[in-house]
């Protein structure tokens, strides 16, 4: 979701948009997504140009939109271990993305199916959540 909606070009940029205004002030993001971004623009999987402007921006638009980013929290990592350890298919970010889920209990929303058979996960695909 957090690529589609900085992305212009990006085939789902006006779905994400979407969601992000109907559910303004409701949304949690996943701390680590903004670590996992900052390592894609690291490894130029990500093209920013300038990146100390983009996370600038990026944060201004978080904090606009009201979309709450909780603190890390070792329990997070405990429960994504635990994930890990019982979907073999999750990576390192997707089991700490989805352990937000269960621990907050706040629904993951994503276009990434690795989430939907996690059990204690509510997940949905952001055509879903749109609706």
């Amino acid at each position: 979701m957090i690529l589609a909606l900085i992305s212009s070009g990006d085939k789902h940029h006006g779905e994400a948009a979407e969601i992000v205004d109907k559910l303004r002030r409701r949304l949690t993001l996943s701390p680590y997504a903004l670590v996992e971004l900052d390592l894609m623009i690291r490894s130029n999987k990500v093209a920013v140009s300038e990146v100390e402007a983009f996370h600038k921006s990026l944060d201004a638009f978080l904090e606009h939109r009201n979309i709450r980013i909780p603190p890390p929290r070792p329990r997070y990592h405990a429960e994504a271990y635990a994930l890990r350890r019982k979907y073999k298919q999750l990576t390192y970010f997707d089991s700490l993305h989805a352990s937000i889920g269960i621990v907050e209990n706040v629904e993951l929303v994503s276009y990434d199916e690795t989430y939907a058979n996690i059990a204690g996960l509510m997940f949905k695909r952001p055509k879903e959540r749109a609706q």
